[in-house]
């Protein structure tokens, strides 16, 4: 599946009101990160979240895209060598079809760097959080749901 960008901020895990955030350095070229993509850091550089394994290094989730065009220009496209990465957040996250999500249950890497899965993996993306009285949704093609993102690195 491939990932486009999307705004992936519901809202802050500290009182519900901030996020950590910061800009860490990528490589547009080799590795496009579209906001929204759950992301990992090796070798110092961000990539899309790609396999269980390499969640064990999970940082966050793109608060922007790699590629990011001007507004001013619109002929080209500004490459970055960084994105700001957020975390201690709830993201909107792609469920899986057919799943059964329920509030605080441990999630993995799915399809893709937006999609989540319950089937265990070795190391969890987030937990699920769903608004007051919701006590299950059931994934399906299109729907999304709050994860709770907490940095693996800091």
């Amino acid at each position: 599946m491939a990932t486009s960008n999307n705004n992936p901020l519901i809202y802050g895990l500290i009182g519900g009101q901030g996020i950590n955030q910061l800009h860490m350095p990528c490589n547009n070229s080799t590795a496009p990160i579209n906001q929204g993509d759950l992301v990992y850091l090796t070798d110092g550089l961000l990539h899309a979240l790609d396999t269980d394994g390499n969640a064990a290094s999970a940082l966050g989730v793109a608060l922007q895209p790699t590629t990011v065009s001007s507004s001013l220009d619109n002929s080209s496209n500004l490459t970055p060598k960084s994105i700001m990465v957020g975390w201690n957040m709830v993201a909107s996250l792609q469920t899986t079809a057919a799943e059964t999500y329920t509030p605080g249950i441990n999630v993995y890497i799915g399809a893709d760097a937006q999609t989540i899965t319950t089937v265990a993996g070795s190391n969890k993306v987030g937990r699920i959080v769903l608004p007051d009285g919701v006590s299950s949704v059931t994934g399906a093609s299109g729907l999304r749901i709050g994860v709770a993102i907490v940095s693996k690195l800091f």
